[in-house]
């Protein structure tokens, strides 16, 4: 792949064109021209109605201008920077029970999985007794982005939005009735007070926030890990310099994100560099290769915790719709991984390591890991 991106920003594939280089996949993201084409993208894979029609079609990344904005002002009331402040406290405390079981088990299992599960309960309101039905849910909602792949994926995903479509629709039943300190209740609140949202909208949001607040950041945990697996080095430099933390986080999800590819709908014929691009193209960006992409990232085909990175990150998209969970992401992250880096030695990987299609959001599904400890 790095082969062909020093050669072109582009290449075909049997999805359409491939975005290889940062500059241009930043570019194509801001580009007003290309849309999401929630529709188009499930015709492509033969749905046309149902449960994932109705929930994938209308959610808030497939909306633009001033719809987009209505919806987004509605989350941005309640998910404040203040709301992930205050949750650092209870990242910390969960990471540090989840770390005394870890040592020798399925990554994904014993922390991957469970921590962000805890905090979006927490965030959102969610009783720890129904825990465990949602992070099925919510996993497998995330698989609406590997349709392509075939098998059980569509059933599957059709499950996992009923069960969040009845779920949150009885959160919002009873968090109407009995306000708490949650995302859930602050919504319902503000909702009730500016009716230019309608329940199922409301609705619809919150399925949305369940899945990019579980989903992405149980991959991206996982990745962290194969990634420090591969370079234990590292992993020691970080135990011994905390410090490094913060920048830490950033060079993990630039080296392997959660999310391998985005994509975006040609809403209009458009050439873009040279290339003709038809209307209802559907343009894939790598976002895992243009990340390391060495124009925007000097020494960016190697991992190092030390570098600074100035260029943004590719993952959390860009404009008016960047990603509103991409503080909470990074808040899990920079609060967990040194409590591991502090108790541990670097990990091991014990066994295979199986994981969820490269399309859309991908990570280990199976992770096997030992941790050592620290000398």
């Amino acid at each position: 792949m790095f082969a062909a991106q020093d050669e072109t920003w582009c290449a075909d594939s049997p999805l359409g064109p491939l975005v290889l280089r940062y500059a241009e996949t930043q570019e194509l993201l801001r580009d007003r021209r290309l849309d999401h084409g929630g529709d188009s993208y499930l015709r492509r894979n033969g749905i046309t109605s149902g449960p994932i029609h109705d929930w994938y079609v209308p959610m808030i990344v497939n909306r633009d201008g001033a719809d987009h904005r209505r919806l987004r002002g509605l989350v941005g009331r309640a998910f404040t920077p203040r709301t992930i402040d205050q949750l650092r406290p209870f990242i910390r405390a969960t990471a540090e029970t989840l770390a005394d079981e870890v040592a020798d088990a399925d990554f994904v299992d014993a922390f991957a999985d469970r921590l962000p599960l805890a905090v979006m309960g927490e965030l959102l309101g969610v009783p720890a007794s129904d825990h465990d039905v949602f992070s099925v849910w919510s996993s497998d909602i995330g698989l609406v982005f590997a349709l392509a792949t075939g098998g059980d994926t569509t059933a599957r995903v059709e499950r996992a939005v009923a069960g969040l479509d009845g779920y949150i629709d009885t959160l919002i039943d009873e968090k109407t009735k009995h306000p708490a300190d949650d995302l859930i209740s602050r919504m319902v609140a503000a909702w009730r007070i500016d009716e230019a949202v309608t329940r199922e909208e409301l609705r619809n949001l919150l399925v949305t926030l369940v899945f990019g607040a579980h989903d992405n950041t149980r991959h991206q945990f996982s990745n962290l890990m194969v990634t420090f697996a591969e370079h234990p080095g590292q992993w020691t430099l970080l135990g011994d310099r905390p410090e490094l933390t913060d920048r830490a986080v950033t060079e993990t999800m630039r080296w392997r994100s959660s999310a391998a590819s985005v994509f975006r709908r040609a809403a209009e014929d458009f050439e873009f560099r040279g290339l003709p691009i038809a209307g209802g193209t559907f343009v894939t960006m790598a976002v895992q290769t243009a990340q390391r992409d060495p124009r925007a990232y000097p020494g960016g085909r190697s991992f190092d915790i030390t570098a600074v990175r100035e260029a943004p990150l590719l993952q959390f998209g860009a404009g008016p719709h960047y990603c509103l969970g991409s503080a909470l992401a990074h808040a899990e992250l920079s609060e967990a991984l040194p409590v591991l880096a502090r108790r541990f030695g670097p990990p091991v990987i014990t066994g295979e390591v199986t994981w969820r299609p490269a399309i859309g959001t991908h990570g280990p599904n199976e992770l096997p890991l030992r941790f050592p400890s620290r000398a």
